[in-house]
């Protein structure tokens, strides 16, 4: 697809949204902080609002790509593991951070799939269908204040919410 989207909010701040991949425990792809450098020198000097969504394994490349981008983004969010980090905050130069946002999806889930459908891959290490989980659902996410001026975070804020459906 595209590598960054631009969209406009009901304010008219122009935002910048992209996503890359990280490189630990995933399948080989190209170094994401080059990636995420090229994307950055790409947009219109106009563009002060900036998110990243990173999808990666491993906790250091997330927070090192939050250091890399620091000043540069407005947001560097990780994903992947469904599972919300307690971590959120703002980082020297203005960068909201998070190391997992967490996942939408079934409570009682591994992952959002029923673990009965889940279990016997582990134990037989045989490939197995997967099932969506049922059931109550979580919402995480994070709600994020930035400066449309100068694309700074001013404050993150962890959500959890329970769902019964």
């Amino acid at each position: 697809g595209r590598e960054v989207a631009l969209v406009r909010t009901a304010g008219n701040v122009r935002v910048a949204v992209f996503s890359l991949l990280g490189r630990v425990f995933m399948p080989p792809v190209d170094c994401p902080f080059e990636a995420a450098d090229r994307v950055l020198g790409g947009l219109p000097e106009d563009v002060k609002v900036i998110v990243l969504d990173f999808h990666a394994e491993a906790t250091s490349d997330k927070q090192l790509m939050g250091r890399h981008l620091d000043g540069r983004v407005s947001a560097v969010l990780g994903t992947h593991t469904h599972v919300p980090t307690a971590d959120e905050r703002i980082l020297p130069g203005g960068t909201a951070y998070q190391t997992d946002l967490g996942m939408t999806g079934p409570i009682w889930s591994v992952i959002g799939f029923a673990p009965r459908t889940v279990l016997p891959r582990f134990i037989n290490a045989l490939p197995t269908r997967f099932e969506v989980g049922e059931g109550a659902v979580v919402f995480n996410a994070s709600q994020i204040d930035i400066d449309p001026a100068t694309g700074r975070a001013l404050a993150i804020e962890r959500i959890q919410r329970l769902i019964e459906v």
